[in-house]
């Protein structure tokens, strides 16, 4: 009895010891940050890598030779709709004409309507509408990188840390899809402001970011588990300092941050049921794509099984290493950083790779878009430019891989190649 009494009460004196992590106080949470800077910071970045787009999209026909050089200037429509590939196409047939067919439902709606409303001040330029708004979200994504690694940062590295993270934000090999007529960026400016917000307890401008998060893109329930996470240490905060009601009070501007991207997905639902007559349509209409339901357990060793069995050689193997070394990737730096990273962070990274884990593409590629949605890993590059504090010399030849694999996928993705 004594020799297994004794393990029994060493777990015991453990489970007593273990706390949850104490509530960071709303001085610390709203410490001041150095807004001007991160900005200016951001601008900078974003504007180099739109004039490197820009630069390599002009080029784009003396490079490939796709493009007789001698017939004079290349028209600025077609070097423009040269990003309006794949889902770009899709998302101007929404914002022109509404949803119609319904298996388009599995496109979410803010993007369309903020292409519609651009169109509608510069008149029916629908690609050009496109690149606007989505460039646009992209100078949001490069404020919220840099704003939320500043706040997650040790007290003064934040802006080494903010500089360093939005440097391998912006050369992250497919991080060139926010050029594109997609959501990435906007989806990722504003689940880093929701973040941001949450970690700052500004509530309402968590909700309202978390929101409009939830109606960019299918990933906006992600932000569900960090913001419950920072509503329950608020209410902890509140609980320790007065009444129970008090805190219920003090919290509810939180419930609603919480509750903000299951709005967006309701009341899309609802639009989509009152059109099409079926309130589960987002979820049918993914069949229409080949996605099935599949447990996280399953798909990825199956993913890493079925990439094994491809020929190293074939177009098809680049194609699948593109999307599953991102997500791998990530699964694991995720898990490596969650001793050290805020657990708001580590949660939304795990709600996000749970998402694109768990509804796989029946083809050999389990994770089609896989490496196109980890540019929503944003704990992931903060997590990575803490740890090149220790490694300045990375730095560089992460971005000399990164920008050159960048180019070289951009160029494909302009020919129409098979990127999505």
């Amino acid at each position: 009895m004594a020799v297994s009494a004794q393990p029994r009460a060493r777990l015991a004196a453990r489970l007593a010891a273990w706390r949850l992590p104490a509530p960071v106080a709303l001085t610390d949470a709203q410490r001041p940050l150095p807004w001007r800077w991160l900005w200016l910071q951001a601008l900078s970045v974003w504007g180099a890598t739109r004039l490197a787009f820009a630069l390599l999209t002009l080029y784009y026909p003396l490079v490939t030779g796709s493009e007789n050089p001698n017939a004079g200037a290349v028209a600025l429509s077609s070097t423009i709709h040269r990003w309006m590939n794949w889902d770009g196409g899709a998302y101007i047939h929404l914002a022109r004409s509404g949803y119609s067919p319904p298996e388009y439902s599995v496109f979410f709606p803010l993007y369309p309507a903020l292409i519609r409303a651009c169109a509608f001040i510069i008149g029916p330029h629908w690609a050009t509408a496109a690149l606007l708004v989505s460039n646009l979200g992209a100078l949001l994504a490069f404020g919220g990188v840099a704003a939320l690694a500043a706040q997650v940062a040790a007290a003064g590295q934040e802006r080494r840390i903010a500089r360093t993270a939005l440097i391998l934000f912006a050369v992250y090999p497919l991080a060139f899809f926010t050029a594109a007529a997609y959501t990435d960026g906007l989806f990722v400016g504003l689940a880093a402001f929701a973040l941001l917000c949450g970690l700052r307890r500004r509530w309402w401008w968590a909700a309202t970011f978390a929101l409009l998060a939830g109606w960019s893109r299918p990933v906006g329930p992600a932000l569900i588990l960090p913001l419950a996470w920072e509503a329950i240490q608020c209410y902890r905060a509140a609980r320790s300092a007065g009444t129970a009601q008090q805190a219920l009070r003090a919290t509810a501007p939180a419930l609603a941050a919480v509750c903000a991207p299951v709005i967006s997905v309701l009341t899309f639902s609802a639009y989509l049921w009152q059109r099409f007559g079926d309130p589960l349509i987002i979820i049918h209409s993914e069949r229409h794509w080949a996605h099935i339901s599949m447990s996280p357990l399953i798909s990825i060793p199956l993913a890493i099984f079925a990439f094994a069995h491809i020929a190293l050689n074939s177009p098809l193997a680049w194609r699948t290493l593109l999307d599953l070394a991102p997500v791998i990737g990530a699964l694991i730096i995720t898990l490596v950083a969650a001793r050290r990273a805020p657990l708001a962070l580590t949660l939304y990274m795990l709600g996000l790779l749970y998402i694109v884990t768990a509804a796989p593409i029946n083809y050999t590629d389990l994770f089609v878009s896989g490496g196109r949605y980890m540019i929503a890993a944003i704990p992931v590059v903060i997590a990575l430019a803490n740890w090149l504090r220790h490694a300045d010399w990375l730095l560089p030849a992460l971005c000399v891989c990164g920008v050159s694999l960048q180019a070289v996928l951009t160029i494909f993705f302009l020919g129409h190649g098979w990127l999505v």
